[in-house]
């Protein structure tokens, strides 16, 4: 029986895992319709925080350095290179709290980390209004980004619950402090045109985190934007990893046929 943060057992024969981690107040489920749009080359490894779906009877936690330990340990010998990680939102900082943790006990290191819809860690300004959120402000803010959906809010016990689970999952975010020194990976940003939550400069920021190569990848849409604008998303996406182009990506019930990248979807960010 498959215990742990992970969803599935991993592949044996994938040139490449890449283990995902979702957004807060989210769950592994997700990341359920990515392994159509990467293909087979990509291992694809959703991690499922406690608390939610198959992990619902274990208890929630609420900082990050507890959640990366714990993390690491379920891990154990899955993070066995070539891997990347990406996260989103709540996610992104996870994973760059996960690598640094990995890198300060001398682990094996992703090939990259890739960070979607979250701000520099030093400018993750509305993280810091949330202890102080009522639950109409929480259930408001999650309205305004697409992170609760109108059949939720018609039940109150099923609003109370995604607000507790997404306040918990934030005070993990609001538990973080960036370690001394940048990661010695690649980390590639990713940041929605429109997204309310984060200016394109605040996910540039993330170039000071890294030692390794950075850039920026601008993708049309909001705070999810691999929702709003899946074609473009994984377009960049397959590219950033190294995959083979694919004449159509598959996303769910849609088929985008004849993709290409447009010219401004990845912008270099130079260090400062």
């Amino acid at each position: 029986m498959l215990t742990g943060c992970l969803t599935r057992a991993p592949a044996p024969d994938r040139r490449l895992r890449l283990f995902c981690l979702h957004h807060a107040g989210g769950a592994a489920s997700a990341y359920a319709d990515w392994a159509g749009a990467l293909g087979d080359e990509v291992d694809l490894l959703p991690i499922q925080l406690p608390g939610r779906e198959g992990r619902i009877g274990e208890p929630r936690l609420r900082r990050m350095d507890t959640l990366v330990a714990q993390l690491i340990a379920e891990l154990a010998g899955d993070l066995r290179p070539p891997f990347a990680f990406y996260g989103h939102s709540m996610g992104a900082l996870v994973a760059y709290a996960l690598t640094e943790a990995l890198h300060a006990r001398g682990r094996a290191l992703p090939e990259a980390v890739l960070v979607g819809a979250y701000p520099a860690p030093d400018q993750h300004r509305f993280i810091r209004e949330v202890p102080d959120m009522s639950p109409e402000d929480l259930t408001r803010l999650l309205r305004r980004i697409g992170g609760m959906s109108e059949l939720v809010l018609r039940y109150p016990a099923w609003r109370d619950a995604a607000t507790g689970l997404t306040r918990d999952d934030l005070l993990v975010c609001h538990s973080y402090t960036p370690g001394p020194v940048p990661i010695p990976c690649d980390l590639h940003a990713f940041a929605g045109d429109s997204d309310p939550l984060m200016a394109l400069a605040e996910a540039a920021g993330w170039v000071r985190y890294t030692d390794g190569r950075f850039r920026l990848h601008r993708v049309p849409g909001g705070h999810f934007f691999v929702r709003d604008a899946p074609a473009e998303f994984f377009t960049i996406l397959r590219a950033v990893l190294g995959l083979r182009p694919r004449t159509a990506v598959r996303s769910g019930a849609a088929v985008a046929a004849g993709l290409g990248a447009r010219s401004d979807a990845v912008a270099p960010v130079h260090r400062v």
